[in-house]
């Protein structure tokens, strides 16, 4: 099984961007404690390693990835980007992930970063959505 290391052990439990190496290829997150981040990144890995299913996301590529690679034993945390608060990890997200796409090297599969908080839809172009009779509605722009 792989082991996920942080490269500077400064930067767990931070609110930040941040990437993961498995060899050459790589993903971006973003999270408010980067320690149970990294716990969860290994449980669903290693969860899809067991037989588990996952649908077509990051994980199936890490997986796919390191069932390809067997040799790739450890991962590397790598911190970003701290960020303040949670409405500043979409814009540093974004940011980050957005010229990825389309990088072979990219593990991503979602580059339409958004964050629900308090049951609001935070977008990096501003828009708020709430949600209304089932529905997200579109509040305002900034």
């Amino acid at each position: 099984m792989i082991d996920i290391i942080a490269i500077n052990e400064n930067h767990l439990d931070k609110c930040c961007i941040y990437r993961i190496w498995f060899g050459h290829k790589f993903y971006i997150g973003a999270t408010i404690n980067s320690y149970k981040r990294i716990e969860y990144h290994l449980k669903a890995i290693q969860y899809c390693f067991n037989g588990g299913r996952s649908g077509y996301n990051s994980v199936t590529n890490m997986v796919n990835h390191l069932k390809a690679n067997p040799f790739i034993q450890t991962a590397f945390f790598e911190l970003l980007e701290e960020c303040n608060s949670e409405i500043d990890l979409v814009d540093g997200e974004h940011e980050w992930l957005y010229p990825c796409k389309g990088d072979p090297n990219c593990l991503n599969v979602n580059f339409n970063v958004h964050r629900t908080i308090n049951g609001i839809i935070v977008r990096p172009n501003g828009s708020f959505a709430i949600k209304q009779n089932k529905k997200y509605v579109l509040v305002s722009n900034i």
